[in-house]
């Protein structure tokens, strides 16, 4: 075999292995490039269906209060136990106390420092069942709210949820339950830190926004 023909084959050959390769490669590329578009098109199509979805369950778990009614009672002295939602039970007992309290100011020969711890007592109280009462009502609404997201909204929820956002959102249910059914305090509604229904609320809406990607 002459030394052109050896040469032409070797050229041949190189010429047909980089064909080989160059169309492995753009098919490597065109499959990447297609997975790609795949998952864009998945994630446009969930940021479509669920940024509703999240936008509304933002605006009822920011309707929970941030503190427990046994938070608000924790400086009044001999006070109630909150649980199980019995805010009525609670209001009543306080309104009790504040009635036997405003009972001993009537009493004769009371002295000035004993009228005056007793006013005390009554202010505290007083103050304690506006803030029961502001409490209940923002977290009835909240609870009320909540139930018809799940009836208006759990389909597109549970087809298109991220399971970070499902886990977040089962611990922010077991702190609202722990709270306000159980009892168990919430910590200080200004500590953003400590407070256990400020930071579930956060992981929780943090989870939404990186579920969408933002």
């Amino acid at each position: 075999m002459s030394e052109a023909m050896i040469t032409a084959l070797i050229s041949a050959g190189a010429t047909l292995t980089v064909t080989i390769v160059t169309l492995t490669v753009n098919a490597y590329i065109e499959m990447f490039r297609s997975k790609l578009e795949i998952h864009q098109k998945i994630l446009q199509s969930k940021r479509e269906n669920l940024n509703d979805v999240y936008k509304k369950l933002i605006s009822i778990i920011n309707r929970y209060p941030s503190s427990s009614p046994n938070d608000i009672l924790k400086y009044v002295e001999y006070s109630p136990n909150y649980s199980m939602e019995h805010y009525d039970a609670v209001l009543r007992s306080l309104n009790y106390q504040v009635e036997e309290y405003k009972n001993q100011l009537n009493a004769e020969n009371i002295d000035y420092e004993r009228k005056s711890d007793i006013e005390i007592q009554i202010s505290h109280r007083e103050y304690a069942k506006n803030k029961i009462s502001e409490n209940r009502d923002e977290y009835y609404i909240a609870r009320d709210k909540y139930k018809l997201f799940w009836e208006g909204d759990k389909v597109a929820f549970d087809l298109y949820a991220g399971q970070e956002v499902r886990n977040r959102l089962v611990e922010f249910e077991m702190v609202i339950h722990n709270v306000f059914i159980s009892g168990r305090n919430a910590g200080e509604d200004g500590d953003p830190i400590n407070n256990i229904i400020h930071v579930s609320r956060r992981n929780l809406i943090n989870s939404m926004r990186s579920d969408l990607g933002i």
